[in-house]
């Protein structure tokens, strides 16, 4: 069956050679045809030339490694997002004198007991200081101090140029 077939194709015109070198693959091919009845041989020789990779595109996200951003190749291109300000806040209390009324100041830095005006007021005490003084008391101020634990970070790339 393998002469008769030899037979038909030799018959039709066409012959196809092949050569394959100890079992490696070559870039060049060789074509042999010879036509019927015109007894000419054509050969052609195709040749492929080895193609030049392009580096994908770097997006920073999922192609970070091995990549090129116009024409720049980068063995490192990453995406960090931007960070929020890391803060908290305190309250801090002072006290603030404040007026709160007036009194009788006796001698001995005390206060009259009824804040007595007359006759026999501090008797006790070593006599009147001061009529009317004012009497001060604490008042609490209550402020908010906001503490930044970390400063807020804007978003870039990290870029390492090969």
């Amino acid at each position: 069956m393998n002469k008769r077939l030899a037979i038909g194709l030799a018959s039709a015109g066409i012959v196809v050679i092949g050569a394959i070198s100890s079992g490696a693959h070559s870039p060049q091919s060789n074509i042999t045809n010879t036509a019927k009845g015109q007894g000419s041989v054509q050969s052609a020789t195709i040749s492929t030339k080895p193609t030049t990779k392009t580096k994908p595109l770097c997006n920073g996200t999922t192609v970070t490694t091995a990549c090129a951003v116009e024409g720049v190749n980068y063995s490192t291109y990453v995406y960090h997002p931007a960070v929020a300000e890391k803060s908290h806040t305190e309250t801090v209390t002072t006290y603030e004198k404040k007026v709160t009324g007036h009194c009788t100041l006796c001698n001995d830095n005390t206060y009259s007991p009824s804040c007595a005006t007359g006759r026999g007021a501090c008797s006790w005490h070593g006599g009147v200081a001061q009529w009317n003084a004012p009497v001060y008391t604490n008042n609490p101020v209550y402020t908010t101090n906001t503490i930044v634990d970390a400063p807020a970070q804007a978003a870039f790339y990290e870029k390492v140029a090969e």
